[in-house]
């Protein structure tokens, strides 16, 4: 066989493969589809080998998802916004490579218990981020320490087997890894974390091995790497990152190691809470004069659309978009051009028939596409036609130039679009505004609650089965509940004329459909933030409040200038009202032929992410946070925007001591009032006087009770676009003490600890309460079995000594 080939694909927030396509039609990602389209058998099964070539692929579920291989049995709230099991996706992502190994030396796969024994050594739980571990924690030492075992026992096994040539010979292994959205960023932070385990010096030469064997990734395509902490659910004036994503998401130097990497952004995609991760790196991150550049065999490209019009996800339909069918879909582009450069560089992928010689199907008939894949890779000569008249609308720079030119384009379509209201005569707006006049198709309050209901006890019940537990018993009550709210589904089924039965996905966290009340909301929030209609206070001092918690949960966590977002608004309202006279004439019709097209694009095929976010995510609206907003892009240790640090893995910047529970208090002038003084044309209020900086204090969570500041930390905080600066900075800083025994010198304090300790014992008993409750009866049996094992293998160790004492004191 010569040569492993193993694809990984991790899937974006709330994307599910073995859910989404059941769909009808299909609301696969991009990255699920390449999945599909990729050789090898689903994980699982034994991997077949084809002649002398082996195949393995892999699929792992965006956060947020069922995925029972990591004992995530269900939908997690936290998973979608704050990416909870992020990091033991991409451990799960590590053991794949064990199990691709054991299969090719003919042995069962790695058991699902073994495996997810693996992860849960090498994760990092919540007890562990008790009383500030996470500052010192050690993921690569964790990994390292884990997967050595079992890597040297493979490698010994894989070096008998060539030596014997009792099967074919395995002399490398070339990895192909693709992401979108959080899961690019596990897939950039799986490819970091697979460097620092396979990278060795051998006679003066660098070289990656993973059990003896030359690694490599091939290839990594990536959609629209998102890597937000999620704090910004909480104050939209935050970004950051991950815990799992700090310092794991800058590209290998290496061609070696990462030979060629294609990144596909979206353009029109501002919410606050999915900041970019681009590719673009410093060759040499601590020259603090170097300039930013793209390495060798990597590229990124600039698509149209949100976050999903590039990674995929979107149904026909929705919002009124892709009315003709998913060959419609926007997304379908950037899945060709990533499909097209993972094959130009040999990915092990299936071709469509007519794409292949006849030889090749004679020979290799499982080189050929089967149908439903190949009806998924399906795109519309219109959508084409649409997508490629956009291009000309591109300007040269470099990546913030033209998003912030694309973001301008988009917002004179909007001028038109929702502040004058002409969406509403739309054939998108009319497609989501019900099927009789006057109805709109939402669901009502009832039919959400039906809904929610009969989605709670079908998930009540799935998760039992897939944990192999006792399925729930229900009251008399509750099943004739059940049957009313049975009879509520029909009934709305039945008033949208849906062809099937809306089907309950218990897989991920159920949404309620509110197409035409999101783009109705959506019309007005865009109307009242161009014309500045903002309900102010009429004795506001002027100035908002963010509240953040449970800041120590580890991550990068930055707060936003207010100042430069005033001057964002004012910067993209201009734009806008430029863009609005390249796209319409002044009685409101179309510029020209490619104007037109540029609109159809954006009425016809491009979302409006912020309309869904505001109603499913938010419950509020954040006051031109989004639509007035460039997007944050980060470039490894930079950004496009001045920020300011507050927390770096569970450091919270200024607290004088390191605790699980930090909450920050952040005071610092309404940006609104600051607008004022830019466009003195609009009549707003104004700042009078001077204005100091940010103020900040912070609190324990878990009581309330006021934590000790230090002072003299604003050159840590100071706004920079250099945030690696800061970074540097704050490690060349003293850790604060652990809060303990010794360092609990005030009364406040000694509660503080107290309530932190009680904490702690109360999280590690739900944590060990519910690994046991989901362990499945063989789970528990080759538990035991590899804990007897352990202690065997003590006692052997112990009669060993003993013997050799024994021996040597007869000597």
């Amino acid at each position: 066989m010569d040569v492993l080939n193993i694809t990984l694909c991790f899937d974006g927030t709330n994307n599910h493969e073995p859910s989404d396509k059941l769909s009808k039609p299909p609301t696969t990602s991009n990255v699920a589809r390449l999945y599909n389209a990729s050789l090898g058998n689903p994980e699982g099964a034994l991997q077949t080998r084809i002649g002398q070539l082996a195949f393995y692929r892999y699929y792992i579920p965006g956060v947020g998802t069922e995925f029972k291989e990591i004992h995530e049995f269900g939908p997690s709230d936290s998973g979608l916004s704050m990416a909870t099991g992020g990091e033991n996706r991409i451990n799960w992502g590590l053991t794949r490579l064990l199990d691709a190994l054991k299969v090719s030396c003919r042995e069962e796969p790695l058991a699902p218990a073994d495996a997810y024994a693996l992860i849960q050594k090498m994760g990092t739980s919540v007890g562990m981020d008790a009383l500030g571990a996470s500052l010192v924690s050690d993921g690569y030492a964790r990994r390292k320490a884990v997967l050595e075992g079992p890597i040297r026992e493979l490698q010994q096994k894989v070096e008998l087997q060539n030596r014997l040539k009792t099967a074919p010979l395995i002399k490398a292994m070339r990895l192909y890894v693709y992401g979108f959205s959080r899961g690019a960023a596990e897939a950039r932070a799986f490819a970091n974390w697979l460097e620092a385990l396979t990278k060795v010096e051998v006679e003066g030469e660098t070289c990656y091995l993973f059990a003896g064997l030359p690694i490599s990734i091939a290839f990594m395509g990536l959609f629209d790497t998102v890597a937000s902490v999620g704090v910004a659910y909480l104050a939209p004036f935050a970004s950051g990152h991950m815990g799992w994503a700090d310092n794991s998401l800058r590209l290998s130097d290496s061609e070696v190691f990462l030979e060629r990497c294609v990144h596909l952004v979206s353009a029109h995609e501002q919410r606050a809470c999915f900041p970019l991760d681009s590719i673009r790196r410093k060759a040499r991150p601590d020259d603090p004069l170097c300039p930013s550049t793209y390495r060798n065999g990597t590229v990124e490209y600039l698509y149209p659309g949100m976050h999903s019009d590039v990674g995929g996800g979107y149904p026909p339909g929705d919002q009124g978009k892709s009315r003709q069918g998913s060959q419609d879909v926007l997304s379908q582009i950037a899945l060709h051009h990533m499909f097209s450069e993972a094959y130009k560089v040999g990915a092990p992928l299936q071709a469509p028939r007519e794409a292949l010689h006849a030889d090749q199907r004679e020979r290799s008939p499982w080189l050929v596409m089967d149908t439903e894949v190949l009806t998924s890779y399906d795109v519309s000569e219109s959508l084409i036609q649409h997508f490629n008249t956009w291009r000309a609308t591109l300007i040269p720079g470099p990546l913030e130039t033209a998003m912030e030119h694309q973001a301008g384009l988009i917002t004179g379509w909007r001028i038109h679009r929702y502040a004058s209201y002409w969406f509403e005569d739309s054939a998108a707006f009319s497609h989501v505004s019900g099927k009789y006049p006057g109805e709109s198709p939402d669901m009502t309050v009832k039919e959400r609650e039906a809904f929610e209901a009969l989605h709670g006890m079908q998930l009540a019940e799935d998760q039992a089965a897939r944990s192999g537990q006792p399925l729930p018993e229900w009251s008399d009550s509750e099943r004739e509940e059940r049957v009313e709210h049975e009879k509520t589904k029909l009934a709305f089924e039945q008033r949208i004329g849906a062809s099937t039965p809306t089907a309950i996905n218990t897989a991920k966290v159920f949404e309620p459909s509110l197409d035409h009340t999101q783009l109705r909301a959506a019309m007005n929030e865009f109307r009242i933030d161009y014309l500045a209609e903002w309900q102010l206070p009429e004795k506001s001092e002027m100035f908002s409040l963010g509240r953040f918690v449970n800041m120590a949960a580890g991550g990068l966590v930055y707060l936003t200038n207010e100042e430069d977002e005033a001057q964002q608004y004012n910067d993209l309202r201009r734009a806008g009202y430029w863009s609005y006279f390249r796209l319409f004439t002044e009685d409101h019709q179309p510029l020209n032929d490619e104007a037109r097209q540029v609109l159809t694009l954006f009425d016809d095929y491009v979302h409006d992410s912020r309309a869904w976010f505001m109603h499913s995510s938010l419950g509020e609206r954040e006051p031109f946070s989004d639509y007035f907003r460039y997007r944050t892009i980060f470039f490894d240790d930079e950004s496009n925007k001045a920020l300011s640090l507050l927390a770096r893995a569970g450091q919270v910047v200024g607290v004088a001591v390191a605790i699980a529970s930090v909450g920050l208090s952040i005071k610092r002038r309404d940006p609104r009032y600051l607008v004022g003084l830019l466009m003195p044309s609009l009549g707003l209020p104004v700042f009078r006087g001077k204005v100091g900086a940010p103020e900040f204090s912070a609190i324990d969570t878990l009581t309330g009770i006021a934590l000790p500041m230090l002072e003299d930390t604003q050159g840590v905080r100071a706004f920079t676009q250099e945030t690696g600066s800061k970074l540097k900075l704050l490690d060349s800083l003293p850790l604060p003490p652990a809060l303990d025994e010794t360092t609990a010198t005030t009364p406040a304090l000694q509660e503080v600890l107290a309530a932190a300790l009680a904490a702690a014992a109360v999280r590690k008993a739900e944590e060990e309460a519910a690994y046991q409750a989901s362990l499945t009866p063989e789970d528990k049996r080759r538990l035991l079995e590899a804990e007897e094992l352990e202690e065997r293998k003590r006692l052997w160790i112990e009669q060993a000594k003993a013997a050799t004492a024994a021996a040597r004191l007869n000597d």
